[in-house]
């Protein structure tokens, strides 16, 4: 218990700390773009990290780009910078462009320019330009070895990273169709993380800012793995940029005081009012809770959006979600079909004499129970053309770029001889073309990549140079069954708690149930800017790990409506008192340090005053919630407007994400100081036997003393009974 007590007034103190009143200032609006602008994408963004290499006829470059659907490509410009293989003939040697499989231009390769770095530029067709466009870097080298291998070593040509794809892009003025929604406010085609302000005529109420959370959340889920954010503004609109706006009959921004009053739930886009390329998404209601009933509309799907305003009436009730049924992750309750996590039907096929390996993303459960686990089953089934050479033709297999295991592509299929006649077809699961397998659970995580590589000896090798055959390639197909699937339906759901770094990376416990309906989220009365803005990116976080919308969530800014909720908290903000029975005069100094420490880590010099200190100091907090024992607590609070931006901007980087863990994690800057304090406890369940191994198997000794009286008790039990039966024989009449 006292630790526990220990636990929550180092928690009150460090809530005290940041919580200061500090004004929160509105973040700049950008400045107003023209008509037409400049966009420059470097080829390492466009293509796969860390492959700018041609190689001849074994690999070619890949570069995409996209096109917004309110934007139009005026001219494009290939800037490129690389260096040819100084072993190139250049008489013989050059390098093809292509855009969407045309033609764009032939690179010449210099004898001057071998082994040295070269500046190119390449004119685009902007004609062969479309929604989403591939370019292909392909180059025809030769030496001067004879007879000559197109696969020596020697033939490659090295792309440096500075080269970029530079387009002059025109802006268009779309219609205003909420049958177009998401766009023109996200477009699929748009690589870069989604910034999406959030208009309110005043500081929103708990209706109003659940609101935004659902809508949050369906943004998200549309972003996907660009992450997204959005800033929000009370009264003003943001300069230049499309935004979202939600207002009732009695609460309407300055901006909208003529727009028509409304009687039921509705969606309107209308046009900027200083922006001419921007638009506006109106929430409206003729009170708050029309306006929840307009955003849980438009984030369910409503099939009756057109046109630039619709009503929405008679919208459907969906039944709550279950535990651990989001779209976006594996099935829990039994296998899930490769067919049910592609994103398209190409995604599983590739060609070539070195094709590119398949991928497929999987999500799990956070609370995922792998101890001592043997694996997860994966059963593969696939098909492919046969290789001329088959002693060193593979399908290899890896997990989170850990390499699990590689099949041998030559076996010859029950009754036929191999050969270049024989194909593997997924039919049974013990011929060749299917092979099971156990993934390792050790190397499973959150966020997974399972990745299926093809392998083949396409050509004859040249070992000798006397007797090296000149032949065509081969046409190179393999395909990964859609049929295969993975199982993870055998775990358990068991979790020590608390553990920040499952809420920054999965947003759990949270994201257990996709709608966020055992989420209840305290916030401040009235929010600061700076505080609607991380909870909407949290949510949206939240949704784009899940897939589905946050149309069951809680928000309230009762203190009181914790201790009936039941369900998991999630603060923002200021800490009630209610979650701190003691504090002691000691810890000041503990909380002096840490906020010093963090301010000024390199310094030896006596800490400024605390509340400078914690002005820009941030703090993520941990622990179990005292109204029931099987739900969390995660609490974000700051000093000021940049602290709490200093969370949104850790939880949506990556790296800096990784290093959010333990129970509490302060954050000043660059520096991120994690901790694990207080007692642990554990969500989830498991069966009794193996609750009981698990807990006891750190306790060596006490299994020994345990085991012992287990086999002490069950030999005097069985000596009993055989005595009892020996006695009972021996008293019998004869």
């Amino acid at each position: 218990m006292k630790i526990q007590y220990f636990t929550r007034c180092v928690f009150m103190l460090i809530s005290s700390i940041l919580i200061a009143n500090s004004a929160f200032a509105t973040a700049p609006d950008d400045p107003t773009q023209p008509a037409t602008y400049q966009r420059s994408l470097s080829l390492g963004e466009l293509s796969s990290p860390g492959v700018l290499l041609l190689r001849n006829m074994l690999r070619q470059l890949y570069a995409e780009f996209g096109v917004r659907s309110d934007e139009l490509i005026s001219s494009a410009e290939l800037q490129l910078f690389y260096t040819p293989s100084p072993a190139l003939n250049a008489k013989r040697s050059h390098v093809k462009v292509y855009l969407n499989d045309e033609l764009m231009g032939v690179l010449p390769i210099l004898e001057e320019e071998l082994g040295q770095e070269v500046k190119r530029t390449l004119a685009l067709d902007t004609r062969f330009i479309r929604d989403f466009n591939h370019l292909r870097f392909e180059l025809v080298g030769s030496n001067d070895s004879a007879p000559e291998d197109p696969m020596h070593a020697s033939l490659w040509l090295d792309f440096s990273a500075k080269s970029a794809l530079q387009l002059n892009v025109l802006r268009l003025k779309v219609s205003n169709d909420l049958a177009i929604l998401p766009e023109p406010f996200f477009d699929h085609r748009d690589k870069a993380p989604l910034l999406l302000p959030f208009v309110f005529s005043r500081a929103p109420n708990p209706v109003q800012q659940t609101a935004a959370a659902v809508l949050a959340s369906w943004f998200g889920i549309h972003s996907n793995w660009r992450g997204a954010s959005f800033p929000v503004s009370f009264g003003g609109l943001p300069a230049n940029r499309s935004a979202v706006v939600f207002a009732s009959n009695q609460q309407r921004p300055a901006f909208l005081k003529d727009y028509p009053a409304v009687s039921a739930p509705t969606l309107a886009i209308i046009d900027h009012p200083t922006a001419p390329f921007a638009k506006l998404l109106l929430v409206l209601g003729a009170d708050d809770l029309q306006v929840l009933a307009a955003a849980r509309g438009l984030a369910l799907g409503s099939n009756s959006l057109k046109g630039p305003s619709s009503t929405l009436r008679n919208l459907p009730e969906v039944p709550p979600r279950k535990p651990y049924d989001a779209p976006n992750w594996v099935k829990s309750d039994g296998p899930t079909l490769f067919s049910e996590l592609i994103d398209n039907p190409m995604q599983l096929q590739a060609s070539g004499l070195v094709p590119p390996p398949m991928s497929l993303s999987l999500r799990v459960p956070a609370d995922l129970f792998i101890w001592r686990s043997p694996g997860v089953p994966l059963e593969l089934r696939y098909r492919y053309t046969p290789p001329l050479q088959q002693d060193s033709s593979l399908l290899s297999v890896s997990i989170n770029h850990h390499f699990v295991q590689a099949f041998p592509l030559n076996d010859p299929l029950p009754g036929r001889i191999a050969g270049l006649a024989q194909q593997n077809l997924p039919l049974l699961t013990q011929h060749p073309g299917s092979k099971r397998l156990m993934l390792p659970a050790q190397l499973i995580g959150p966020h997974n990549e399972l990745r299926m590589n093809f392998t083949f000896n396409a050509l004859p090798g040249c070992a000798y140079a006397s007797n090296c055959a000149t032949s065509l390639p081969m046409n190179i197909q393999a395909a990964i069954d859609p049929d295969s699937s993975i199982d993870f339906s055998a775990f358990h759901h068991y979790k020590a708690m608390p553990d920040l770094q499952a809420f920054a990376q999965t947003g759990y416990p949270y994201s257990r149930v996709a709608d966020l309906s055992q989420t209840l989220v305290l916030m401040p009365s009235p929010p600061k800017q700076a505080e609607m803005s991380l909870l909407l990116a949290i949510i949206g976080r939240i949704g784009a790990y899940t897939g589905y919308p946050a149309t069951r969530l809680s928000i309230s800014n009762d203190w009181l409506d914790a201790a009936q909720s039941q369900r998991d908290l999630l603060l923002i903000g200021a800490v009630a008192p209610a979650f701190s029975n003691e504090q002691g005069p000691e810890l000041g100094a503990l909380g002096a340090q840490i906020a010093a420490s963090l301010s000024h880590p390199d310094s030896n010099a006596a800490p400024p005053p605390v509340s400078d200190a914690a002005t820009d100091l941030a703090a993520l907090v941990g622990f179990k919630s005292p109204f029931d024992d099987k739900r969390s607590v995660v609490a974000l609070m700051a000093g000021g407007a940049n602290g709490y931006s200093l969370i949104e901007q850790n939880l949506l980087d990556s790296q800096r994400r990784a290093r959010i863990a333990g129970s509490v994690t302060l954050m000043h800057g660059e520096h991120i100081d994690t901790a694990m304090l207080g007692d642990t406890y554990y969500v989830g369940s498991l069966p009794w036997w193996l609750l009981l191994w698990y807990h006891l198997a750190d306790h060596l000794l006490f299994l020994i003393i345990l085991a012992s009286l287990s086999a002490v008790l069950i030999a005097s039990v069985m000596f009993s009974a055989l005595s009892l039966l020996a006695k009972r024989r021996l008293q019998a009449p004869v």
